[in-house]
């Protein structure tokens, strides 16, 4: 079945196409068209369930409704839950999204530079340590650019960013509430995952509580089994470990099991996201939450206008998510 057009339209109302096209665009009173007329034309469009064309849009220059989204990684399922958020939202907005990844070896530009064949109304950007050259070319036409993510953002470049240094607070504390003295970090090479590491060693220090060099490992997930097997082999372990993230905790819990240490009798294990599969984990796993829902919902309304005032970058709230992945250690309890 064909696209209905407005030329459509104006021959079924036996009306001029160009009195459709203003009636649509809401400047039909430029050239003082009948009230009744405008209203039965858009009446008619609305019954006829009339479209308009994304590409007409671009070449008039109006909005079009539609947003690019780069994503960091796709396979990230932290970040897959940000994109199925984003979807509902856009869905019950009118919107449509374009998404495609960024490439960090060249710029940001490799992939994302697909976007330039349309006319976006603006670009969400989810991840963080965006490469400053990914937005330059919106923001460059003032079209409005949001980061949802942590850390460096372009000229021009709004940003969504988590409040994680007092969701590590919370959960270092928390743990100390426990009992813990000795607390180990496991995390990767990122900007973001090294954020976390050194947050955590001064939030460490600010508590009373030992640094203790060998606690604190950088690794990926497909070396995570060997970083662990050296960790619970150690003279004074650590009693407690955070993941740089959930998804590597879900790592580190199996790794631990393979190697017949409890969590959390003999070991506790900490994340930071609370991904969706984060409560499904056996034991499940305390984390801080990030507010995703919340997250996308601030973003949209920076990307589309509907947000009062321009603040450049809004903190949103961590909160840290007890479940049954951590407990005294096992002195405390048998003390």
């Amino acid at each position: 079945m064909s696209r209905l057009t407005q030329k459509d339209i104006a021959r079924r109302l036996g009306v001029s196409q160009a009195l459709v096209s203003r009636a649509l665009a809401g400047t039909a009173g430029q050239i003082d068209a009948s009230p009744v007329t405008v209203a039965r034309i858009r009446a008619a469009a609305v019954e006829w369930n009339y479209r308009p064309s994304a590409a007409a849009l671009t070449l008039k220059g109006r909005p079009t409704s539609t947003l690019g989204v780069a994503i960091k990684a796709f396979d990230d399922p932290f970040l897959g839950h940000m994109i199925g958020e984003l979807q509902g939202l856009a869905r019950r907005q009118g919107y449509a999204l374009l998404l495609t990844g960024w490439d960090e070896q060249e710029g940001g530009e490799a992939g994302v530079e697909l976007f330039h064949r349309y006319r976006l109304d603006g670009l969400l950007i989810c991840g963080s340590d965006c490469p400053p050259g990914l937005a330059a070319p919106f923001t460059a036409e003032g079209r409005p650019v949001v980061q949802i993510g942590g850390g460096r953002v372009g000229r021009g470049v709004r940003q969504v960013v988590l409040d994680e240094e007092q969701g590590l607070r919370d959960l270092a504390g928390y743990l100390a509430g426990l009992g813990h003295r000795r607390i180990g970090y496991v995390g990767g090479t990122t900007p973001a995952q090294l954020r976390r590491e050194g947050w955590l060693k001064q939030i460490l220090t600010a508590l009373g509580l030992p640094v203790q060099a060998g606690a604190f490992v950088r690794t990926e997930s497909d070396h995570a089994a060997e970083v662990v097997r050296r960790l619970a082999t150690a003279p004074r372990r650590p009693t407690a470990l955070i993941a740089g993230d959930d998804a590597l905790a879900q790592v580190l819990l199996r790794v631990l099991h393979e190697l017949g240490i409890r969590v959390p009798e003999d070991l506790s294990l900490a994340g930071v996201d609370d991904i969706p599969a984060a409560r499904q984990m056996i034991p499940a796993l305390t984390t801080v939450h990030q507010p995703v829902a919340a997250m996308v919902r601030q973003a949209f309304a920076m990307v589309t206008g509907a947000e009062a005032g321009h603040t450049p970058r809004v903190m949103m709230k961590a909160d840290l998510v007890v479940r049954e992945s951590c407990a005294a250690p096992a002195a405390e309890r048998d003390g």
